[in-house]
């Protein structure tokens, strides 16, 4: 389990958002594809942030209806790539207190490729005490 690489275990691909989606738009997609994290990209497709569940609840009582993701974005873009070790990629999340990293394409892009969530990890874990 140890040698284990991102690329194994994660999901493998990415619901993404632009700078001006409307919340509205960000809560029914998190619904419709039963997600908790949507990645923010710019024009160029590059990733620029996250908005999370958590992120979104910040927004309950406002104005969602005119809010946008450039209001609630998460600038701080935790990734990983698909090559990492899985360990390496869990301490990430322990040390920076966050429930999953985006998974990025290779250099120079910074295109999201898919998204390694604690409970892929943990999934991944039940799996290995089973045998």
């Amino acid at each position: 389990m140890n040698d284990l690489l991102v690329r194994d275990i994660m999901h493998l691909g990415v619901v993404t958002c632009r700078l001006d989606t409307p919340l509205c738009e960000i809560a029914g997609l998190m619904v419709g594809h039963k997600i908790h994290c949507i990645v923010v990209v710019d024009e160029a497709g590059e990733a620029c942030g996250v908005i999370s569940d958590w992120g979104l609840l910040k927004a309950f009582g406002k104005d969602i209806k005119t809010a946008v993701a450039e209001d609630i974005i998460d600038n701080r873009l935790l990734t990983v790539r698909p090559n990492a070790l899985v360990s390496e990629a869990a301490s990430m999340m322990v040390n920076e207190h966050v429930h999953r990293l985006v998974v990025m394409s290779e250099p120079p892009l910074r295109r999201p490729v898919g998204v390694l969530a604690a409970s892929d990890v943990v999934k991944e874990m039940s799996k290995y005490c089973s045998n």
